[in-house]
């Protein structure tokens, strides 16, 4: 039985909420895919319909990543089940290198109207895609070598990137609510301002981490010398 703490809740339902319209979309695009139908509240993508693996691929192993995901960062689940934290991390690996391939596969292979994504989208993909590959990579690095802060910080900084289509809903809707849909560069800017506020909020978690186990080591040397 694990007993989260209020702080705990806090972070797991607002990461679950962050995930749910990208989830909730992707499931839908799934439905359309696998019934070969028109789902009218779901965007048209022709490319899904012409080369529909990698986005199924895509959308299964990024629901993967963003929940399991959310998972990952209680302390309370990790202490009380660590083989549990162990196996999710491993699933959670392959889902995020999953999501990334494909998603690079479908940025560079797919033909996309400018409106949808132009030059500067692009470059930030692939840049995007890139550095959550490598934060994977050396997150793995990191535990195997029984680094857990680098292990931990690493994989903060992948789940971040991961989370770009959540922080991009919050991001368009006001825009859509009072302009209209986004298209073009103001597009391309905000899916960018999206991963930006992501590994910032990362960054900022993982320096105040780190400051709280300065703290701690701090007090339990004092402690023991003065014993």
């Amino acid at each position: 039985m694990i007993n989260l703490k209020k702080s705990e809740w806090a972070i797991l339902i607002g990461l679950l909420v962050l995930s749910f319209v990208p989830c909730i979309g992707g499931i839908f695009r799934l439905i359309e895919l696998g019934m070969g139908t028109v789902l009218e509240f779901v965007p048209e993508n022709p490319r899904a319909r012409s080369a529909p693996i990698p986005v199924e691929l895509h959308i299964i192993s990024s629901i993967l990543f963003c929940i399991l995901g959310a998972f990952q960062f209680l302390p309370s689940a990790r202490r009380d089940c660590p083989k549990w934290h162990r196996l999710s991390g491993r699933i959670l690996v392959c889902a995020g290198a999953v999501s990334v391939l494909t998603g690079l596969w479908m940025t560079h292979f797919y033909s996309f109207p400018v409106s949808l994504q132009g030059s500067l989208l692009y470059f930030v993909r692939i840049v995007v895609g890139g550095s959550m590959l490598m934060c994977i990579y050396l997150g793995i690095t990191s535990v195997l070598k029984k680094k857990i802060d680098q292990h931990q910080a690493w994989m903060i900084r992948a789940y971040a990137l991961g989370q770009g289509a959540g922080t991009q809903v919050f991001i368009t809707i006001p825009w859509l609510l009072t302009v209209g849909e986004p298209v073009g560069f103001i597009r391309d800017i905000q899916m960018t301002a999206a991963w930006v506020i992501n590994i910032v909020v990362a960054e900022l978690i993982i320096r105040r981490k780190a400051i709280g186990n300065m703290a701690t080591n701090r007090i339990l040397r004092t402690t023991l010398s003065s014993r």
